[in-house]
């Protein structure tokens, strides 16, 4: 379950997707909770150049103003040496490389190496973008990278020109042969970090998540290893997470479930395929998960979020992870890229994308279901919604003193019933009622769906 402060909940205006049960103190009837499923574009980004291969991975996707900056780790497979390379685009879909000049490969400087003859730097590097007020400008970029050592801290004012922010690794408490994951929490106003540890001495157990927090990036709190609530134990392989970019206190992990020694292709079909060093002796898939801060996350989905689908080489070990970092799309779409075919000869990213808001939905058929809110302190001028309906379906909306009272003119015959299709729909009440009217008191809200999707909502 995700942390409830204690009621009612002070929203603000900020947005709450239903990702997790903070708003939500319970559901009945026909109404189920349930992920969605990401929909393949066709966009890809292959990974074909010699410095690239079938051992690039760990991306991270970064936007910075009108371009977008795109990390990750190639390996020149012959020679067993890796690579840093940086991609660039002008809409976060069509990738160039640019020539960076810095690092020969083949005798020829022309390519997109922005780090090499560092195994440390090049293994893992995972960059962000600082969004902290208070950043100096020669460090906008901030960074992480290493293994056995620790981790190393990097600034850059502009994602290319990289430092070391001190000498000696700043954080060694963890086991870091994946990638590790900082970014600025401006909801709890400090640099956070989501790491490799073991539930295990070692390496013995299950490989699971671990978080530390700083106030400058250089100094890290004690690990906490992460919680999941009643989830099972399973091999996370990386975690992927992030600030939602339209509700940034909440966070997503879009994290890598690693599941060793499971086959599903024999040696000589996954060899005839392009696999390479027996590396369909474990398969990966890609789960859904959130944190509002702390050491917990909420995993109210156990299942899939994609499954490795009907292509043998998605069916190997470490493929089918996700980039880290969400791309706002237009046509209120949010993307991430997912990788195919990682450890083959056909290894490449693909954008996938849901609604904006639709990673998770309560959905009612034509039965209807209901759900009713936690008491929230009324705000702003007006209510919106992000739901969608079928040609018949419905969404009524009532509010509700904190206790379950109907509100007269918010409830009962009174309660608008939308339909249609919008992603930030105000909801209106009739007899001149208006949502400013009930601002600064605590209420619920009680939605009854029939034949539709209800996925956040916002005051505004």
């Amino acid at each position: 379950m995700a942390a409830i402060p204690p009621l009612p909940l002070d929203l603000g205006l900020r947005r709450e997707p239903f990702f997790d049960d903070y708003m939500l103190e319970r559901t009945s009837g026909g109404l189920s909770w349930e992920l969605a499923d990401p929909v393949p574009t066709g966009q890809v980004f292959t990974l074909d150049r010699p410095w690239e291969g079938p051992y690039t991975g760990y991306f991270t996707l970064i936007r910075d103003g009108g371009r977008y900056l795109l990390y990750y780790r190639g390996r020149d497979h012959a020679a067993d040496k890796e690579f840093t390379c940086l991609a660039t685009s002008a809409d976060g879909i069509a990738w160039q490389r640019p020539s960076l000049g810095r690092h020969a490969f083949a005798g020829s400087t022309d390519n997109n190496i922005l780090f090499a003859d560092d195994p440390a730097l090049c293994h893992n590097f995972t960059p962000f973008l600082d969004t902290n007020p208070a950043a100096d400008s020669s460090a906008r970029f901030k960074g992480v990278a290493g293994e056995k050592e620790g981790l190393r801290a990097y600034g850059s004012p502009d994602g290319i020109e990289w430092r070391p922010l001190q000498d000696a690794p700043v954080f060694t408490q963890g086991v870091f042969d994946s990638q590790n994951v900082p970014f600025w929490s401006a909801a709890e106003g400090c640099y956070v970090l989501y790491f490799r540890v073991w539930t295990g001495e070692g390496y013995h157990g299950f490989r699971t998540i671990a978080r530390t927090t700083s106030p400058d990036f250089l100094n890290w709190t004690p690990p906490e290893r992460m919680t999941f609530g009643d989830a099972a134990a399973e091999h996370l392989y990386t975690n992927a997470t992030q600030p939602y970019p339209p509700a940034p206190h909440l966070s997503v992990a879009l994290a890598s479930r690693f599941v060793p020694g499971r086959q599903w292709l024999d040696h000589a079909t996954a060899a005839a395929a392009g696999v390479l060093d027996g590396r369909e002796g474990d398969v990966s898939d890609l789960v859904f998960l959130t944190t509002r801060g702390g050491n917990r996350y909420q995993r109210q989905f156990p299942q899939a979020l994609v499954r490795p689908g009907p292509e043998p080489t998605d069916w190997v070990g470490r493929s089918n992870m996700a980039a880290l970092g969400l791309l706002e799309l237009p046509g209120d779409r949010i993307g991430f890229y997912r990788q195919h075919g990682y450890g083959t000869t056909r290894n490449r990213i693909e954008l996938m994308t849901v609604r904006t808001d639709g990673f998770a939905r309560l959905r009612a058929g034509a039965k209807p279901g209901m759900a009713l809110t936690r008491p929230f302190i009324a705000a702003g001028e007006r209510l919106c919604l992000n739901f969608a309906t079928s040609a018949t379906g419905t969404v009524k909306v009532e509010a509700l003193t904190a206790e379950g009272r109907p509100i007269p003119g918010f409830s009962g015959r009174s309660a608008p019933v939308l339909f249609g299709d919008a992603v930030m729909h105000p909801v209106t009440w009739k007899k001149s009622r208006a949502w400013s009217q009930l601002a600064g008191q605590p209420i619920r809200l009680r939605f009854t769906l029939r034949e539709a999707d209800l996925f956040a909502m916002q005051q505004s």
